[in-house]
């Protein structure tokens, strides 16, 4: 995820899962700092999409494994083929002295992040959920990342609350 994010205001709860929702959710934990650390470092060292992640934690519905499956694999796909790119490119800007490149880049990365929320929502609001009960976050988490240690994602569910 970019480093600096300033997002639309919240939905009222009352609102179906929604992009504008989801996009002001992940704002909200953008903004936390331990869990702006956990989430930047599973995504430079072990190529976590964040957005993903975000999107596991927010997603107001049960999904079985296909249905998730498929929104990771699609999420995956935007990430490695657009955001990560963006980003690099970004990287490599910020080190040329050129601030309005780096800003353009950072609008560009931010916008590439905003698809893919958008396109999380919309898929996973495409399928039926399994169960409208509410879900447990961390048995997700362990399920979707199950390579990610549990301390870890604990740390980053515990500053969700």
């Amino acid at each position: 995820m970019c480093p600096s994010h300033r997002l639309p205001e919240p939905c009222p709860s009352h609102d179906p899962p929604s992009a504008k929702a989801f996009w002001a959710f992940a704002n909200t934990v953008w903004e936390q700092s331990d869990a702006r650390k956990i989430l930047l470092r599973w995504q430079d060292e072990r190529g976590i999409d964040v957005m993903f992640v975000l999107f596991a934690c927010w997603y107001p519905c049960r999904l079985n494994a296909d249905q998730w499956r498929t929104l990771q694999g699609g999420a995956q796909d935007w990430n490695g083929r657009i955001t990560r790119r963006v980003r690099a490119l970004r990287r490599r800007i910020r080190r040329l002295d050129w601030p309005q490149g780096y800003q353009a880049s950072l609008r560009l990365e931010l916008a590439a992040e905003r698809v893919e929320a958008a396109w999380l929502v919309k898929t996973g609001a495409a399928r039926k959920p399994t169960d409208p009960s509410k879900p447990d976050r961390q048995r997700r988490m362990r399920r979707l990342f199950p390579d990610l240690p549990a301390s870890e994602i604990d740390t980053l569910l515990q500053a969700l609350t």
